[in-house]
């Protein structure tokens, strides 16, 4: 996910310092040239691909929208005082053509133009607003803006989005001079939402071949089909995008429309309970509940044929087998799995994340078989960063570990829950980071600063997941290693890498942690949930039977009558989880509202059956599925259906309502 970086260079502040910065009333509303006095602006244009709603994945996708006026950009500067105060009718710069080039806006010079009339130089606080694509007649005096409102006449918009062959977007972005040499607008898309509709199924018999013709939110977006030579032929279908991924082993075959719907003036898009997404003759996908669609929001609905699933896709990247599982490189990404995933026969690498996201939407991942001989294993060997594990649900995993580095971290979810990123995490992490060519190396090793600097004081979290009957074997040295997680947290020296466990729970399984070779477990941690807590678990169990966590450590307890030691086999681990010294109380940290079958000595947690979850753990009865765009803050016991019954049953989070 990009992000703006701005940054204070020590180089610029000599040159700043014989600058004066004011915003008067000597403004140039419209300059012919672009003194060279100031700081020349090094502007980039991206997306961000967390919310973009259109057809612009990238900034090449405009580069190669052709020759009739939609490969280039409308730039606006006003003094930020201005802007601030809704005054827009004295621009710095008004409506200036710009190209993109490896990334960064550079000014179209008409023929005989010199070219240093490509700069454009800042001299006080400003701010940038960028429109694609780009419209001539706004420089018409008849079109100049007054005030902010006048700016969603840019680009001219129609009702009927069949009649446009683009989606309009606008960016905006503050600098000033000593931010100049680089800075970041982000163009958001304008006067639109987007449907889309995911569709699965085993059988790719289930899904409609085009006729009768599909359909996404008809009765909102009509086009007579019958015409053939008009811009109106656009919707030949009723959508605008479609996308379809075999089954390449142990999943289901996925379908995915989207129909881009305007949202301007005038029309209030309200769809009602029961009305109809999408349509195709043969099914109809109604809506659970009353949306009032918001402009650059994506509302995503899935259907599974199989099993008459409903489900809310969080993301734009689908998982749905063994191939797109292994293949999911969690670098500033994020994923959803749209159905069950049976790994049988898979040998399965660890997959790993920084700063990114998977959401397994309650659906299963069975028979995950790990064979390592690394330090960090599991499904995920390790999450770093602000990433998020969320509703995963990890069926009958094998892992087996026989580690030679000095500490192993093993559990069936996650290995290692967010620590210091080690020199080949860098390398990654440096490969993934697309920074434009033409930067210095000063200004990337600033911005690459910056990015570490928010990983290395940083949070990742592990919310609403179950894993049921894991089998976990362990031979190494110092091993943390719990059915859940490895470890959660980590803090080296001043740098705080956080890890939050909540709303998770693990059924059943075995713990066998260097069995014939005890001496192995000096120093193990050992626990039927998490290894070794070094930061926050909250609302969370694990019924691991105590005969089924092996860990022997031969204990010294005293000397018999000819001095010698009295040496005996413990099995050492904490029914829940060993707790760090690490991080304490007053940082957020420890043990709230947990519980474990097996013993456990840690306060915060209580033992099974004796104890059950309180009246904290509130069932959540409302509709499902939950459709929010927040979902990682809809906590607050929203995560569990019930709460279960001593004796009878155990607490089963929402998903499994399906």
């Amino acid at each position: 996910m990009k992000k703006n970086y701005t940054y204070l260079l020590s180089c610029l502040l000599v040159l700043l310092a014989t600058l004066s910065f004011s915003c008067t009333d000597d403004k140039v509303a419209e300059p012919d040239t672009f003194p060279e006095e100031g700081i020349p602006l090094n502007l980039y244009v991206g997306f961000d691909t967390a919310t973009r709603v259109a057809e612009l994945p990238n900034t090449d996708a405009i580069n190669d929208a052709g020759t009739n006026g939609l490969n280039h950009i409308g730039l606006y500067v006003y003094y930020t005082d201005d802007y601030n105060g809704n005054n827009l009718s004295r621009p710095y710069i008004r409506n200036l053509e710009c190209r993109i080039e490896s990334g960064k806006l550079i000014p179209v010079l008409a023929d005989g133009e010199p070219a240093s009339r490509e700069n454009i130089y800042i001299y006080d606080y400003m701010t940038l607003v960028a429109f694609y694509p780009y419209n001539a007649a706004m420089s018409e005096e008849d079109n100049w803006f007054e005030e902010k409102a006048d700016e969603e006449n840019y680009p001219i918009t129609r009702i009927d989005y069949s009649e446009q062959t683009y989606i309009p977007y606008r960016g905006e972005v503050s600098v000033n001079p000593t931010t100049a040499f680089y800075i970041e607008l982000t163009l958001y898309p304008k006067h639109t939402f987007c449907l889309e509709i995911i569709l699965v199924s085993e059988n790719t018999a289930d899904f409609n071949d085009g006729s009768p013709d599909i359909k996404l939110l008809p009765a909102m977006d009509p086009v007579d089909n019958d015409l053939e030579t008009s811009t109106w032929g656009k919707r030949e279908a009723w959508y605008d995008q479609f996308y379809q991924k075999a089954n390449e082993g142990g999943g289901m075959h996925v379908r995915r429309y989207k129909a881009y719907i305007w949202q301007h003036e005038g029309l209030e898009h309200i769809i009602n309970q029961n009305e109809v997404l999408y349509e195709d003759g043969n099914f109809n996908l109604l809506a659970t509940e009353v949306i009032r669609p918001l402009e650059q929001r994506i509302y995503r609905y899935g259907y599974n044929f199989t099993t008459g699933e409903s489900f809310i896709p969080t993301s734009e990247n689908l998982i749905n087998d063994a191939p797109s599982l292994q293949a999911f490189g969690g670098t500033y990404t994020d994923a959803y799995q749209v159905c069950d995933i049976d790994l049988d026969g898979v040998a399965f690498t660890p997959l790993s994340m920084i700063s990114s996201v998977y959401d397994g939407g309650g659906h299963k991942i069975s028979n995950l078989t790990v064979n390592s001989t690394s330090g960090q294993a599991g499904l995920f060997s390790r999450i770093q960063g602000s990433s998020y594990l969320k509703n995963i649900n990890l069926i009958d995993p094998v892992i087996t570990v026989n580690s030679s580095v000095d500490t192993c971290y093993v559990g069936a979810l996650c290995g290692r829950v967010n620590n210091a990123l080690s020199e080949q995490d860098m390398e990654d992490l440096y490969a993934s980071i697309l920074l434009p060519d033409n930067l210095s190396e000063v200004v990337k090793e600033a911005l690459i600063a910056e990015i570490l600097a928010g990983i290395n004081n940083s949070q990742s979290q592990i919310i609403s997941c179950r894993v049921e009957n894991p089998v976990i074997t362990v031979t190494g040295t110092y091993p943390r290693v719990g059915t859940v997680c490895g470890s959660n947290g980590d803090r080296q020296g001043g740098d705080s890498f956080r890890g939050s466990v909540w709303d998770t729970y693990s059924l059943g399984g075995t713990l066998s942690v260097n069995v014939g070779t005890p001496g192995n477990n000096a120093g193990a941690e050992v626990g039927g949930f998490c290894g070794l807590n070094e930061f926050f678990i909250g609302r969370a169990y694990t019924t691991i039977q105590e005969e089924n966590i092996s860990a022997i450590q031969n204990i010294q307890t005293g000397t018999d009558q000819n001095n010698q030691p009295i040496i005996e086999q413990q099995n050492i681990y904490q029914g829940f989880t060993n707790q760090g010294t690490l991080y304490t109380t007053s940082d957020g940290a420890g043990i709230n509202d947990c519980y474990a079958v097996a013993p456990d000595a840690n306060a915060g947690v209580s033992q099974m059956p004796g104890a059950w979850p309180p009246g904290s753990w509130v069932a959540y009865t409302g509709i499902w599925p939950i459709n929010t765009s927040s979902w990682t803050n809809f906590n607050n016991n929203k995560f569990w259906y019930q709460v279960g019954t001593p004796g009878v049953s155990y607490p089963v989070l929402q998903w499994e309502r399906r």
